[in-house]
Order: C-alpha cells, then structure tokens, then sequence
C-alpha cells in the first residue's frame, strides 16, 4: 500500500471510531485530524468533507458485512439470497442507525458512489439463473424501502425488517 493510501486509511479507520464513540454530527474534521495525527487540510486531500468519509467507510463496513453473509449462504434462488444477505445487512444498518440514516439520506441523490457495488450485489443474487434486471430492480426496491421503513421506526428489529421483506418479496416470483 502506498503512504496516501494508508494515510486515507488511517483516516477512514479514526473516522469510523469516532462516529461510533461522539455521533456522525458531533464528530467534526478537526477532530478526525487531531485522533489520526494529520493536518486537517490532508484530511481534505483525501477527502471532499465528511460525509464522504462516511460513505467510504460504510462502503468498506457493508463489503465486510457481504463477505461474511457470503460464507453462510447457501441459498440458491434470487429471492431466499436477498433474505439472508438482508439478515446480516439490516443487523448492520440498525445497529448504525444514525450513520444509516445520514447515509442513505445523501445516497437519495448522489446514488451513482454505490452504484457498482449494488450492480454487484444484483447481478450476485441471481449467480445460477437468468439475470432479469427488472426483478433485480423491483427486489432491490423492496430491499431499500424496507430499509428506510426500518431506519425510521426504532422499535423494528432487524428480523422484523426481514419478515416485512419476505413478505414484498413473494410478490415477485424468482
């Protein structure tokens, strides 16, 4: 690894911690450089401003969250694979709820930082059968609206958030 690519790093991994520790909102740049022993300014030499630290780091989190469902799975059809991806991915957004939330009210309109990840994980959930995008994006819709339903409503566990999707998902036959 390069010295900037372990510095940004660095950065993302003090971020992460911090987020955990103050909050997203209370955690500011300043505070970010002071924990990773950076300039603030090379801070944003990796970084645009903070909610982009927020999205790479939550990109890093969610790839290891897909890795590790990716090793429990041993679902064959399209729509029992979303189901158990969602178990470990709905776990891991409610338990960052707040991170979450500002997330995915960034991602609503500059979508295009996830796109290759989800074109991924899409075309993923039907290894074996034929890829129809139609039902990829209509399984994907249920997916995140069932997020979004989840995230503003803290009394849904993660297994209610799967039971809901379930349910939208045997309206699409895969």
């Amino acid at each position: 690894m390069k010295k900037r690519e372990i510095t940004a790093q660095k950065i993302l991994d003090v971020s992460w911690q911090l987020f955990q520790e103050h909050g997203y909102a209370e955690t500011t740049t300043r505070q970010i450089a002071m924990q990773a022993s950076v300039a603030t300014g090379t801070v944003f030499s990796h970084f645009p401003n903070k909610i982009d630290i927020l999205k790479l780091a939550m990109h890093q989190r969610i790839d290891e969250v897909l890795r590790l469902a990716h090793q429990e799975n041993e679902q064959t059809s399209p729509r029992l694979r979303l189901r158990h991806y969602a178990k470990f991915l709905y776990r891991f957004y409610c338990e960052n709820r707040p991170f979450s939330k500002a997330l995915l009210q960034d991602l609503m309109w500059h979508s295009a930082f996830f796109e290759d990840q989800l074109n991924d994980f899409k075309h993923m959930l039907f290894e074996g059968h034929k890829y129809d995008e139609i039902k990829a994006t209509a399984m994907m819709d249920c997916y995140f609206m069932t997020l979004i339903y989840g995230l503003n409503n803290e009394q849904l566990s993660p297994v209610d958030l799967v039971s809901l999707l379930t349910a939208k998902l045997q309206m699409i036959h895969t």
